[in-house]
């Protein structure tokens, strides 16, 4: 799954070789250069040493002992002999070496005229008359090869530096470029291809082949985004769901259609028309996201979605969808001037059945009876003055919970050959019933209003110390995703946050509550609705005595925060989880040297725990920016090399 062979730069792979060969080689020459230098140094002392010892004949023949000592002292002391004794018979007349030790040299020489040599010394034995004269010089040939390779040190030096510093001037004047274009490229910041100035045509031809594959890379990043927005969220997520068309599933169809919209195009200017269909329709589609639903066609006015049919009854989602919907059409009408002379009300309508994806000449397509039998449906609504949901008879049972059947309607739908019992709904189930009847009755409240009454009748049941009301809303909410909002619904979680804070300092509210309801945050705060007051309760929880608090907070701060340095330190938290939790979140951000160190220290601790807590957070990286960004992905030095060490 991930790459095995961790690669080296080839710039630096030729510079490094280039100097290491140099270098090597300068070296042997340079102990060559020093062998030899010390043997003929061994050699001239030698020749010294007898040379000493010949001129010094005629002084013991001349039987003048005190002058022989004093000039071979002298010699001594310039170091042109080490040692000497001068025997007459079994007599000592003179004598010296380094250690005071006359019995190291006082023995019976009885080889003359040859100079005697190990690795420790030299000397050699003359025999005049009845005197013997033997001198000597220490050649320990390691101690002279050290000696002889500091005095001639400074040349090795003066040479290196002259190769080094030519070596660094080729990086920096012809290689600068291309080591620059590589550390740009893995890294997370682009932005800095533009300020690379090349002094070559190899490094200009890279420069302008990554500034073009960027480009490039960028246009195919809008081009997809562009072409995902023009594809319908049916279609896009069928496409992206591996299945190969055609295949069928079951889901509720839904129809939503505003009364009035030929008068309204009619009489209105365009400009008025656009907008206050645009400002319909982007609530519309937050709101049918957050019930599950996925838009097939803008036509007109008209919405057309499904919900699949899963886990959730997919009727009863699909009449609170509308309910939401009805209500965000009715907030567009109380916000009318006076003047605008016209209302704002929709009807929609939904069929439970089997749906097709099919692959047609011009694309993929939604077919299926629910499609039509919704409109059929939606065709029957004649009471314009008010919004209203039409639905088979058969669903009534299923919905019972969330509204009242204004009134049943029997008729023989066009193109059917059997009548249908239709069923209109116009009031609706309150947020404050259902919940007060059934908390799990929640599963069917996400618009902005429904939340925020959601949070004060939690932060109530906490009060009241009913947790069990608490995990079951959590359970819930925690499936909820909310991409826009208002401020209102923003500040109403962050006073919810807040209250549990506070109830979790005066012990009516656990840390289990306390770190669940941190986990929300993300859901229901959008980035660009995160205030301060937001932020400081979260900081106020990273210092919790709770790790799971601890924890929560971190991987919400990486996600709602802009600047999250701060959360750096919690890398070293003793705790497996934080510290996990914070490398992941920073390691997401930008992955450099200091967080790779600590998760090398993961992979190779004995703790099965911290093991496992490196393999999932690198796996996580792995799969984050091979998503996120391949160029990273393939070229980060640090994120190679933790794929490398976890595939091993």
């Amino acid at each position: 799954m991930f790459a095995k062979n961790r690669r080296q730069s080839v710039v630096i792979s030729i510079i490094a070789v280039f100097w290491l060969g140099y270098v090597v080689t300068s070296s042997a020459q340079f102990y060559m250069n020093v062998k030899k230098a010390t043997e003929d140094e061994i050699l001239r002392r030698q020749q010294q040493m007898q040379f000493v010892q010949e001129s010094f004949i005629p002084a013991v023949l001349s039987d003048n002992e005190s002058l022989f000592k004093d000039r071979l002292e002298s010699a001594r002391k310039i170091h042109l002999v080490d040692f000497y004794i001068l025997q007459k018979g079994t007599d000592v007349i003179a004598w010296h070496n380094n250690f005071n030790n006359l019995d190291g040299i006082n023995v019976d020489y009885q080889v003359f005229n040859q100079i005697l040599q190990n690795d420790e010394l030299a000397f050699r034995t003359v025999k005049l008359m009845d005197y013997r004269f033997t001198v000597g010089v220490f050649q320990k040939k390691n101690d002279i090869m050290w000696h002889t390779a500091l005095n001639m040190k400074g040349l090795i030096i003066q040479d290196i530096l002259i190769v080094t510093l030519l070596a660094g001037l080729i990086v920096y004047v012809f290689l600068k470029d291309i080591l620059s274009l590589t550390k740009i490229l893995s890294t997370r910041d682009r932005s800095k291809l533009a300020s690379v100035k090349s002094f070559s045509k190899e490094g200009l031809t890279l420069l302008k082949a990554t500034q073009s594959y960027e480009n490039t890379k960028q246009y195919l990043e809008h081009e997809n985004r562009y072409y995902s927005d023009s594809l319908t969220p049916a279609i896009l997520h069928e496409m992206k769901s591996g299945q190969k068309a055609p295949y069928a599933f079951q889901s509720t169809m839904i129809r939503v259609d505003l009364n009035g919209y030929t008068q309204i195009f009619l009489e209105k200017k365009d400009e008025y028309v656009t907008d206050i269909m645009n400002a319909y329709f982007i609530q519309a589609r937050e709101l049918i996201e957050r019930y599950n639903g996925l838009i097939y066609q803008y036509v007109g006015d008209e919405i057309v979605f499904h919900i699949k049919e899963g886990s959730q009854n997919s009727q009863a989602m699909a009449l609170a969808c509308l309910r939401s919907v009805f209500k965000a059409a009715q907030d567009i009408e109380d916000s009318l001037p006076a003047e605008a002379d016209h209302c704002f009300k929709v009807k929609g309508s939904f069929v439970l059945g089997k749906i097709r994806f099919v692959n047609q000449d011009s694309g993929f397509a939604l077919s299926g009876l629910p499609l039509i039998e919704s409109a059929r449906l939606l065709s029957q609504v004649d009471d314009k003055a008010s919004s209203s949901a039409t639905f088979y008879a058969e669903a009534s049972e299923s919905l019972k919970e969330l509204c009242t059947i204004a009134d049943t309607k029997e008729t023989l739908l066009k193109g059917f050959s059997k009548p249908s019992t239709l069923y209109r709904a116009k009031e609706f189930t309150k947020v404050e019933e259902a919940l007060d009847r059934d908390v799990t009755l929640l599963t069917y409240f996400r618009s902005d209003e429904d939340l925020v009454y959601a949070y004060e009748f939690l932060t109530k049941k906490l009060m009241a110390g009913n947790d069990s009301a608490f995990f079951t809303a959590f359970n819930i909410l925690k499936t909820f995703k909310v991409k826009m909002s208002t401020e209102n619904q923003a500040d109403g979680f962050t006073r919810f946050l807040s209250d549990i804070l506070n109830l979790n300092r005066e012990n009516k509210a656990n840390d289990k509550v306390l770190s669940a309801a941190i986990s929300l945050a993300s859901n229901f705060v959008p980035p660009y609705l995160v205030k301060e007051n937001l932020l400081e309760q979260l900081g106020v929880c990273l210092e919790h005595s709770d790790h799971r608090v601890q924890a929560n907070a971190i991987i919400v701060l990486g996600d709602l925060a802009k600047d999250i340095a701060f959360l750096r330190r919690f890398v070293y938290s003793k705790n497996n989880r934080v510290s996990a939790d914070a490398l992941l979140v920073s390691g997401k951000r930008d992955l450099d040297k200091e967080l790779t160190e600590k998760l090398k220290e993961y992979l190779d601790s004995k703790n099965p725990l911290f093991q496992a807590s490196g393999r999932f957070v690198v796996k996580s990286l792995g799969e984050h920016y091979r998503s996120s960004d391949p160029i990273f992905y393939e070229t980060n030095p640090h994120l190679k090399e933790l794929l490398t060490k976890l595939s091993a």
